[in-house]
C-alpha cells in the first residue's frame, strides 16, 4: 500500500498537469513554466495572481468570487498564459491583466460584476467566447464588458455581453479586431476612443443607448453588422466623431432614432448598406467632400438624411420614395433624388405628425421641397439613384427558386397520384 501511495505522488509531481483540488494560489506558485492546472468543480474565494507562463483550466462547476474589491483574478507582467471554462463572480472587477503578452481568455463566464476584463499595455491577445453580464444598476455606476487599454494586436471574438456600461471600450489601441459579439441593454455596444487599425466585422448590437461609438479613431472598417433598435432621446446606430478613413459596409441598420451619424470627420465610405425603418437615416455635421454614401438602400425610413450646409454626398443609391422614372433603361433614375424633407424633419421632432404622412397637404409639401432645393449645390441630392435595389432582386430570385420547386413538387405528386400512390 505504502509503495501505492508513493507513485501516485511521484506521478503527481512529474506530470506536466498540475492538480489543485483546493488551494489554487498554491497551485498556480508552485507549478513550472508550461504547465496546465486543471482546476476541479467547486466555489473557491479569493484574489488570485498569476506572473508565469501557465494554462488554467476549470471542470464544469469551477467557479472562482472576490474576497474583497479586489479583481477575482489578475495576470501580470508575464507571456503565454491561458484561462479557460472558468465562472467568475466580482463585487468590482473581475480580470485584470497589465503588461500580458499572447494571453488566451476563453469561454469564462462573469457574472453580476462591474468591470468583466481590464486589459492595459498588453499585445497579443485572445478574448473568446465569453459570457459577461453586469448588473442592473445606472449606466453611471456600471463598468464596461471588455476594456482595452494601450494595447495591440486583440482579437475579440464571439463574445455575449449585457448589461455593462460599454460593452467593449477601447482606448488608445491599435488594431483592435471586434468579431461576431453580440451586445445588448448596454450604453454603448462598442466605443472606440484615440485608436487605429479598428475592424468591426459581423457583430450584433441590439437595444443599447448607442450602438457603435467611434471617436478620435482612423483607419476603421465597420462591416457586416446588425446595429437595430437604438432609439432612445440620444440614441444612435452608429455615431461617428472626429474620425478619418473609415469604410462602413454592408451593414443593417434597422429600427434606429439615427442609423448613421457623422460630426466632424473626414473620408468616410458608406457603402452597400441597409437602412431600414430608422426615424433618420443619416444625419450630418461638418462632413469633408471625401466622404461619399454609395450604393445603399434605404427603405421605411422616416428621414432619409439630415445635414449642415455641407450637405452629403449621395451617388447610386435606392431610396423607396423615389418617384421618377428610367426614361433610358440604364437602372438609374431620369431625375435627381433630394433628400430634404421639411416634414421628415418635423415628423422626427413630433414622431405623432407620422399619421399626416400620405395627406395631400404634406404630399404637396414634400413635392416643393424637390422642386425648390433641386437646383442648390450644398444640399443632399443622388443625381443617379437607383431604381431596384439589392435587396428586391435577391427577394426576386428567391421567388423564381420557390416557383420552381413548387412546379417540381406539384408533377412529382401529380406523377404518383397517376400511378396509384398516396402521397
Amino acid at each position: 500500500m505504502k509503495q501505492i501511495m508513493l507513485f501516485f505522488l511521484f506521478f503527481l509531481m512529474t506530470s506536466q498537469t498540475a492538480y489543485a483540488e483546493f488551494d489554487i494560489q498554491y497551485a498556480i506558485d508552485q507549478a513550472k513554466a508550461g504547465d496546465s492546472i486543471h482546476i476541479p468543480a467547486g466555489r473557491y474565494q479569493g484574489n488570485f495572481t498569476v506572473k508565469k507562463p501557465i494554462k488554467l483550466y476549470g471542470q464544469k462547476g469551477t467557479e472562482l468570487y472576490a474576497q474583497n474589491d479586489e479583481p477575482v483574478l489578475k495576470i501580470e507582467h508575464v507571456s503565454n498564459v491561458s484561462i479557460e471554462n472558468i465562472r467568475i463572480t466580482a463585487k468590482n472587477k473581475g480580470i485584470v491583466a497589465n503588461e500580458a503578452d499572447n494571453l488566451e481568455l476563453r469561454a469564462i463566464e462573469l457574472k453580476d460584476i462591474r468591470v468583466g476584463i481590464h486589459l492595459q499595455q498588453s499585445r497579443h491577445i485572445r478574448i473568446l467566447e465569453n459570457r459577461i453580464i453586469g448588473n442592473e444598476s445606472h449606466f453611471a455606476e456600471k463598468g464596461n464588458g471588455i476594456a482595452v487599454f494601450k494595447s495591440e494586436d486583440v482579437v475579440i471574438d464571439q463574445n455575449t455581453i449585457e448589461q455593462v456600461q460599454d460593452g467593449i471600450y477601447a482606448e488608445e489601441g491599435t488594431r483592435i479586431d471586434v468579431q461576431r459579439n453580440k451586445v445588448t441593454n448596454s450604453r454603448y455596444g462598442t466605443h472606440f476612443m484615440y485608436s487605429s487599425n479598428v475592424k468591426v466585422l459581423f457583430n450584433t448590437y441590439l437595444q443599447n443607448v448607442t450602438g457603435l461609438m467611434v471617436m478620435m479613431t482612423t483607419n476603421l472598417e465597420i462591416s457586416s453588422n446588425t446595429i437595430s433598435a437604438h432609439n432612445g432621446f440620444n440614441s444612435y446606430g452608429l455615431m461617428m466623431y472626429d474620425t478619418q478613413e473609415a469604410m462602413v459596409r454592408e451593414n443593417s441598420f434597422l429600427h434606429n432614432r439615427v442609423g448613421v451619424a457623422l460630426q466632424k470627420s473626414s473620408v468616410i465610405q458608406i457603402q452597400e448598406n441597409r437602412f431600414q425603418m430608422n426615424q433618420t437615416a443619416l444625419e450630418g455635421t461638418k462632413v469633408d467632400e471625401r466622404s461619399i454614401i454609395m450604393n445603399n438602400q434605404f427603405t421605411g425610413n422616416i428621414l432619409t438624411a439630415r445635414s449642415d450646409n455641407r450637405g452629403l454626398r449621395l451617388i447610386h443609391n435606392f431610396y423607396d420614395d423615389y418617384t421618377g422614372l428610367d426614361v433610358t433603361g440604364d437602372g438609374f433614375g431620369d431625375i435627381p433624388y433630394v433628400a430634404v424633407s421639411s416634414f421628415g424633419q418635423w415628423m422626427v421632432r413630433q414622431p405623432v405628425y407620422q399619421f399626416f404622412v400620405a395627406s395631400p397637404s404634406v404630399v404637396i409639401l414634400t413635392s416643393l421641397d424637390q422642386q425648390i432645393n433641386k437646383t442648390e449645390r450644398n444640399l443632399m441630392v443622388d443625381n443617379e439613384p437607383k431604381l431596384l435595389s439589392n435587396m428586391k432582386e435577391i427577394e426576386f430570385s428567391l421567388n423564381i427558386l420557390q416557383l420552381v420547386i413548387g412546379f417540381i413538387v406539384f408533377m412529382g405528386s401529380l406523377w404518383l397520384w397517376k400511378r396509384g400512390i398516396r402521397v
